[in-house]
């Protein structure tokens, strides 16, 4: 196929590619498993708050996260945002030798809700993948090192969200060097954030040795919907969704829980994304056809 049959194409293999993920969402019942992730995603998050408030304690001033962490205001919904603060304050404001021997049990009672998430993302990856599940104690331990694997990069993640400020508030740069700091920090964020997605989908579902690659067209699909849902979701809250009104006093976890199930289905998506558009530039069936083959248990 020459360069202008594979342009002429593309608009039917991208149809081909939406039919397809509709008809794995549904058979693999995407919601569900997400809804799984984010019920775990909550119990992980506060003692997860704790140990990196103690564990960042030991390099530099906590302070420093409650100040510079405010940019993440803008890629948040506020309710969410506020929760989150609202427990960082209350943890900057526990004695430091509390906040110290809390920090094993913090850090243990994350890790176990994290592993739990991890692991319902492992079997809704293996569910789109349609590959068996891996026996007890090998998923727990592929478990275990994605969890600590995709928290060393969330760390990383956040250390470069918040030196980069640090670094232009200390150095002499000029506002050109400033600008251009401030791009290589987003820049850099954005490429650790692509590299947990693409650990994930690599390593997560049982390929037996068919690994898939590191950049992945659905990985970047995920970023993008992730930021656009993030702001429909905090546009819906601020204007129309008063989970006060309805929830009470737990309507702020509420609306985290759901901010959790979006992030969770998306990235669940994001690899239906994934093997379907494998399958559609591999073969010239029908959209119906390509449903069928793509049947969970079915793919190769």
């Amino acid at each position: 196929m020459d360069h202008r049959d594979s342009a002429a194409s593309l608009p039917r293999r991208i149809w081909r590619t939406l039919v397809g993920v509709w008809h794995l969402s549904t058979d693999v019942q995407l919601g569900l498993i997400a809804a799984g992730i984010a019920f775990y995603s909550v119990f992980a998050i506060f003692p997860a708050i704790a140990a990196l408030i103690a564990i960042f304690g030991l390099m530099a001033d906590p302070v420093v996260i409650e100040t510079q962490l405010q940019v993440m205001r803008d890629v948040m919904p506020v309710e969410v945002y506020e929760i989150l603060e609202a427990q960082l304050n209350s943890m900057l404001a526990t004695r430091p030798e509390t906040l110290g021997f809390a920090t094993l049990a913090s850090t243990a009672i994350a890790l176990f809700s994290a592993r739990n998430g991890v692991a319902s993302l492992i079997l809704g990856l293996n569910q789109i993948y349609g590959r068996p599940n891996r026996n007890g104690l090998r998923q727990l331990l592929v478990a275990l090192t994605l969890t600590l694997s995709l928290i060393a990069i969330a760390i990383l993640a956040l250390m470069v969200v918040v030196i980069a400020p640090i670094l232009l508030a200390v150095l002499p740069l000029g506002p050109a060097a400033g600008w251009a700091l401030e791009a290589v920090r987003w820049l850099a964020a954005f490429g650790i954030v692509l590299a947990g997605l693409g650990l994930l989908y690599r390593f997560g579902p049982n390929m037996r040795g068919a690994r898939g690659r590191w950049v992945t067209p659905g990985a970047f699909l995920v970023i993008a919907l992730w930021l656009i849902a993030s702001a429909g979701f905090s546009y819906y809250l601020s204007n129309f969704g008063n989970y006060n009104e309805v929830y009470g006093s737990i309507g702020a976890v509420a609306a985290l829980l759901m901010w959790f199930f979006i992030s969770a289905w998306l990235v669940l998506l994001g690899a239906a994304v994934n093997v379907v558009w494998t399958r559609v530039n591999r073969s010239d069936e029908r959209p119906d056809d390509l449903a069928l083959e793509l049947r969970p248990g079915q793919i190769g």
